[in-house]
Order: C-alpha cells, then sequence, then structure tokens
C-alpha cells in the first residue's frame, strides 16, 4: 500500500503509531519527516518517486501520493517528463512559479501536500475526481491528523473515535458511504477538487474548491464525440506510454482495455494479463484480442480458494468502500512487480462514459425476463431519487431504519443542494454524480487495490477526457457506446471481435448490436444451457460471489470464527446474519451484504475502535 499520514501542530506528533499501517506489500518505500509543527509519513513504490520530499528553492516541501501527469497553465498543457521527474518534483516546480494556485490545473489520480515553511501553512490537496481519499480528525483546536487510510487514524493516540451506526449502515447496504462521510464520528473526508489550508500559527483550517463537476450535455452528433475522443485519447496514450519503461495491461474482453491496445504504438512494451478461473467466453475473446494485437497473454490463474486468501490479506487496508474480494490481482502481485513496472487498466471507463444512474424503462416478456428499453428517464424530485434508493438494511444489523432514512438526512436543499456534504446544481446532477464522485467512495475496491499493489494508471482518468464524459448527452449513453466507437475507429481489426458481456462485435451499430445482444441473451439462458463447470463460476470477469457463497465453506467458517466479534458490536445481530446466509442458500443473492459483513469484521479498526468485550457474547454452539 501506497500513501500519506501526518501530524500538524502537535510536537509530540507520536505519527509512528500511523505510520506502519501505510505498509501493505513490504516493498514500500517510507520516509517520515518531522520538525516542531509537522510531522509527515510517506510510502511510495520503489522507483522513480521514491524520493521524497521534493523541494522547492525556497524551503518547501512537497509530498504527493499517486499520479500525476502534468499540468494545465495560462500557456497551455505542459505534460511531466516522468523520466526525468517525479510527481512531487513538478509539483514543487510548478509551487514555486504558481503558488498553490497551481493545483486546479493538476491531471492526474493523487493525493498531495505543500508545506511552505515561511508561511507557516500546510496545504492538503486532493485530485479533480476526488480518487485518493484523505482523512482527517481534530482532537483539539490547535492540531490536524490525517491519513490516506482510514483505519491507522484511531491508532493515534490523540484520535477518539467511535462507530456512527447511521454510516456503518449505509456502507453495509451500498458498499459505501456518500460524499465526505465515514463511519467513524468526528473523522471525515477532505473534499473531491480541493485544497485544504492549516495555518500553523492559529490552527485555523479552510477549504477551497478549485473545481465542481458540471453536467452539461453538448448538442452534437455522436460522431462529434468519437472523433474528439479518439483525438484526446491518443494524445494521451502518446504522453503517457514511456518507451524505457514495461507495462502490464490487464487485458478483459471488454472495449476498455482494448481500446489502450488499439491505441498504443507497436513499440511499446506491452505484456498483457489476464485473471481466469477456466476459459470462460470472456477468456476465449480476451484471447482473440491479444492475438490480433500481437500481444503475448499471460494468465493469473484463480482458484476455487481465492476468495478466502483474499479475505484473510485485503481488509486492512480498505476505506469502507468496496468488498475485499474486488482485490481481484492482489495474489499475483509478487508476480506482476517482478515482470513489469508500471501496471495499466481501462478502469473508470464504464463509469465515465457509459454506465449512468438514470432510471430506464424496460419491458416484460413473460418467461424470457425482461428488456431495458434504450432511453433515460429524468429523476423529476429529490423525493423521487430517495424512492429509488431505497432498500431495506441488511439482516444482521440491529436496526428499523431503512437506506432512504438515512439518506433524507444526509441530502439537504438548503442554501443549495448538498449530498452528504458535497454540493451539487440540480436532481440531474446528484443522480448523475451519485455513484462516483468522489470517486474514492466509489463501491468498488479493485482501484484502490491496484493503486496500492503497484504503480499505476489507466487513461480514463485524464482530465481531458472527464472534461468530454460531462458533455455527452443521455441519449448516447443509453444507446450508443463511446469505447466501442473509439477501438473501431483505431482498429479495425480488433473492433470486429465480440465484446465478452454481449457477445457482439464492437463495431455494430446501435440497432444491430441491441436486437443481437438480447438474442444471445436468450441462447445462452434458453438454448445452450449452464455450461460452467462449477457453480462459482461464470462466463464473465470475476469469480461468481453468488454461487460461491453456497459452494464454499469459507462464508460460514468465517461468521463462526468472528461470533464474538459480532456479539461485541450492539449495532449488529449474529442471529441476522445467519438467517442472511441461509436466506441466500435457499436461493436468495444476499452475497453483497454478507461479503461486505466480512470485509468489516476483519478490518483492524474493529478493534481498536469497539475492542473485543468476549466475556458478554453469547455462546456459539451449533454455529
Amino acid at each position: 500500500m501506497t500513501g500519506l499520514c501526518g501530524v500538524l501542530g502537535d510536537p509530540n506528533h507520536r505519527i509512528d503509531s500511523m505510520a506502519e499501517d501505510l505498509r501493505w506489500t513490504g516493498h514500500e518505500e517510507t520516509t517520515t519527516y518531522a520538525d516542531a509543527e509537522v510531522a509527515l509519513h510517506s510510502a511510495v513504490h520503489p522507483g522513480r518517486d521514491r524520493t521524497q520530499p521534493a523541494r522547492t528553492p525556497d524551503g518547501t516541501l512537497v509530498w504527493v501520493s499517486g499520479q500525476v501527469w502534468g499540468c494545465e497553465r495560462a500557456d497551455g498543457y505542459r505534460p511531466r517528463c516522468q523520466s526525468s521527474e517525479t510527481a512531487a518534483e513538478f509539483c514543487a516546480r510548478e509551487y514555486a512559479e504558481r503558488g498553490i494556485e497551481f493545483v486546479a490545473g493538476l491531471n492526474g489520480t493523487f493525493a498531495g501536500v505543500v508545506y511552505d515553511r515561511n508561511r507557516r501553512e500546510v496545504h492538503l490537496i486532493t485530485d479533480r475526481l476526488g480518487t485518493h481519499p484523505v482523512y482527517y480528525a481534530r482532537p483539539t483546536p490547535e492540531t490536524v491528523v490525517f491519513s490516506t487510510l482510514i483505519q491507522s487514524l484511531p491508532a493515534h493516540p490523540a484520535v477518539d473515535t467511535e462507530f456512527d451506526v447511521e454510516y456503518l449502515s449505509e456502507y453495509f447496504a451500498t458498499g459505501s458511504v456518500g460524499g465526505v462521510k465515514t463511519p467513524l464520528t468526528g473523522i471525515e473526508e477532505l473534499p473531491p477538487s480541493s485544497v485544504t489550508t492549516v495555518r500553523l500559527e492559529r490552527g485555523e483550517i479552510e477549504t477551497d474548491r478549485y473545481w465542481r463537476p458540471r453536467f452539461d450535455p453538448l448538442d452534437r452528433p455522436f460522431s462529434y464525440f468519437v472523433d474528439e475522443f479518439v483525438d484526446r485519447f491518443e494524445r494521451i496514450l502518446d504522453e503517457r506510454f514511456d518507451p524505457e519503461t514495461r507495462y502490464g495491461l490487464l487485458l478483459s474482453g471488454g472495449s476498455d482495455s482494448r481500446a489502450i491496445l488499439a491505441g498504443a504504438d507497436p513499440d511499446v512494451d506491452i505484456r498483457t494479463y489476464h485473471a481466469k478461473s477456466w476459459r470462460s467466453r470472456e477468456t476465449q475473446i480476451t484471447e482473440r484480442v491479444a492475438d490480433v494485437a500481437d500481444r503475448e497473454l499471460h494468465t493469473l490463474h484463480r482458484d476455487r480458494d481465492t476468495h478466502r486468501r483474499l479475505l484473510d490479506a485485503v481488509p486492512r487496508m480498505m476505506n469502507f468502500t468496496g468488498r475485499f474480494c474486488e482485490a481481484h490481482v492482489h495474489e499475483f502481485g509478487d508476480q506482476l512487480r517482478e515482470e513489469v513496472d508500471v501496471l495499466v487498466s481501462g478502469l473508470a471507463a464504464d463509469t465515465l462514459f457509459r454506465d449512468h444512474a438514470f432510471p430506464v424503462p424496460s419491458l416484460r416478456i413473460g418467461p424470457l425476463g425482461s428488456v431495458d428499453l434504450p432511453m433515460a428517464q429524468r429523476t423529476e424530485s429529490l423525493e423521487e431519487f430517495l424512492k429509488r434508493r431505497d432498500a431495506p438494511l441488511p439482516a444482521y444489523l440491529d436496526t428499523n431504519q431503512r437506506l432512504s432514512d438515512i439518506l433524507r438526512r444526509n441530502v439537504t436543499t438548503e442554501g443549495g443542494l448538498s449530498h452528504h456534504g458535497v454540493e451539487c446544481r440540480s436532481v440531474d446532477e446528484l443522480v448523475f454524480f451519485d455513484d462516483f464522485y468522489p470517486f474514492s467512495n466509489k463501491s468498488d475496491f479493485f482501484f484502490h487495490a491496484l493503486n496500492g499493489m503497484m504503480p499505476h494508471w489507466s487513461p480514463f482518468f485524464d482530465n481531458r477526457l472527464v472534461d468530454l464524459a460531462l458533455r455527452i448527452p443521455l441519449k448516447h449513453r443509453s444507446r450508443r457506446n463511446l469505447i466501442d466507437a473509439t477501438t473501431t475507429e483505431l482498429d479495425e481489426r480488433l473492433g470486429a471481435i465480440p465484446h465478452g458481456n454481449t457477445g457482439v462485435p464492437v463495431e455494430q451499430s446501435f440497432p444491430v448490436e441491441y436486437v443481437w445482444r438480447y438474442a444471445n441473451q436468450f441462447r445462452w439462458k434458453f438454448l445452450t444451457g449452464d455450461d460452467t463447470p462449477a457453480e462459482h463460476l461464470s462466463h464473465g470477469p470475476w469469480i461468481s460471489t453468488e454461487g460461491l457463497t453456497r459452494s464454499h465453506e469459507f462464508v460460514p467458517e468465517r461468521l463462526r470464527e468472528r461470533a464474538d466479534r459480532i456479539d461485541s458490536l450492539p449495532f449488529l445481530d449474529r442471529d441476522g446474519a445467519w438467517r442472511s446466509y441461509q436466506a441466500h442458500l435457499e436461493g436468495a443473492d444476499n452475497s453483497f451484504e454478507l461479503y461486505t459483513l466480512l470485509s468489516f469484521l476483519e478490518m483492524p479498526v474493529v478493534e481498536r475502535v469497539a475492542g473485543e468485550t468476549r466475556e458478554s457474547a453469547r455462546p456459539v454452539e451449533g454455529r
């Protein structure tokens, strides 16, 4: 794992109490800086960015966790030269030239710290989409304790916290907590796209937002967006790929990673990797993509016990977002770090350019199931949004609340619309950004797991593509696929290969793709039958948590092992956990809530905050 933690305004900083938590793989390079007012610990992957902090000529110190690719300036965009300048050095140079205003133009996925010793100010910075969270507490009016890993904060002696059951319930129901809120009292996340300045002399703290996403659709034909995307995408890949670096691309049967292959210079050293458990349709299509692109495909083989092992290794690095099983390639970290320098993925492509949270009407066709109609419907009111988001909370939560009750208390309209402390202009924007702003709260741990394992980037987070994503009308999002079209534009051979999910060549027009996709679903469901060799396997990219929960013993085993821990927490009900598991065995799909519970129970923060009260635990005989 990599990240930053620090203590501001306390000469007795005791930063070592948090520092060890930032080490995950054991390969990290760590440094600690401390003076009378500031203590900061940094953990980075070995390589070019390992020397921190960077220094300006006047002695300002800069730390960066994550990726910085360049900066938009008044005189144009300036990409960072990766081979000659670290991310921290790049930011230090920009700060020396332009002051803290440089952050507004930064392009990347990062969190950082700028310590201006002359002004006695510390600036905590987050990127546009908030991909790298920074959590903070204020033990006294003069001090700030912060970390990119929320679980490390309660390890600091000055941080007094307990579980906030309302936000914890939101995590159990959805896999994340919205906005800047967290399940720990007195701890919040810094807003995305922000500069938070701590003035050490007076202990003052002030946060400025330098950018806000605006969903502002542009009425242009789909071809306009394809041309714009291809132009920006090729420029980004040319800037990003370094001829002296070995890259590993996580390749799937979809079009996001395929688009990267289509746009990459053939001379760039790219190895492709594919995680598989058997030779599914997804794997067969991935093999075709690698063969046509003339890239050797390296298999990362998962077995039936993969999730059991991930449950032991992953939860200690989680920030109450997603589930442990989403660290899909974590156990191949040693192999990947040995064979390549940087991992590349297509993450965020679907989120930014295809998916949307607007309701879609569906047509029920008897025993054949339902068909989603290719049109997005506007959400007319806040109450409609809350009603759609409503869901019963898991049976293992000892509460009578519903999810809508929690959300309603955290969506306010006084002085503007605010969702868990993050402002938006309208209900449309509330719906549009609900799933990914800030991105650190997206209910999927995969992105964070990759960042913690080794140097990693995805081109789809680039500011220039994000700007374009915010202009795409809903009609194009619901009917067309910009990434499919880009892949075809860049390499017709790759466009002719079917998509792993739909079985339709990605080059097809919308009407053909739409009919063909549902025809394939009908064929796979009713004609060819289920040919998967085991219940936990599927034709998709990942292990089926639904099937594995029914067929593997590790879920009930872990519920028994953690019975005392469940009983020590007044908001959890052990009998409810077993009811959830039993209902799953009988046909319900409760794998999401069960995996979320297991993620939580294995987090070190549970023991730190709640302790173990085994004396009051109920007996576990029979379970």
